[in-house]
């Protein structure tokens, strides 16, 4: 397997890692790339826990409600701020609203800075592709669903 700069992998069906235009034309080569599959719009920042290992705890029904599992990566935008930064989900308790930044990433935003959290997973390049987004409203339960 070899991973490029531009965010995708290729993978290779053959032993010396080589590509040659042979193997292309045989279906031998194919490429996977990165492409967002879950977003949370809007979200809320209920809690900051600096005293801790480090991540984000989501209420369970909005992980449920983009497909974002526990311990995935994700990527938060403070819409405040405009900080980026990745992290590691935890399950919070369902219909809790829970947004709560902890560990390191609690520098990374206030309470009540609205927040965009995404996640990515690998596709082939023809793959179809759904984006699940959910828009909250200030109590950070479900307002639309894209």
């Amino acid at each position: 397997m070899k991973s490029f700069k531009d965010h995708s992998l290729w993978i290779l069906n053959n032993k010396n890692g080589k590509i040659d235009q042979k193997m292309k034309n045989k279906g031998e080569i194919f490429m996977k790339r990165f492409f967002l599959h879950a977003k949370i719009h809007r979200a809320r920042i209920t809690k900051k826990s600096l005293d801790y290992e480090g991540s984000i705890t989501i209420d369970e029904v909005l992980m449920k409600a983009v497909g974002i599992e526990e311990g995935e990566l994700v990527q938060v935008v403070n819409i405040e701020n405009g900080s980026r930064f990745e992290t590691y989900v935890i399950k919070g308790p369902e219909n809790s609203g829970a947004i709560e930044l902890n560990g390191a990433a609690a520098r990374m935003g206030e309470l009540g800075d609205k927040v965009i959290i995404m996640a990515y997973a690998l596709f082939d390049e023809d793959e179809e592709r759904r984006i699940k987004t959910v828009v909250l409203d200030s109590q950070n339960r479900i307002n639309r669903v894209l």
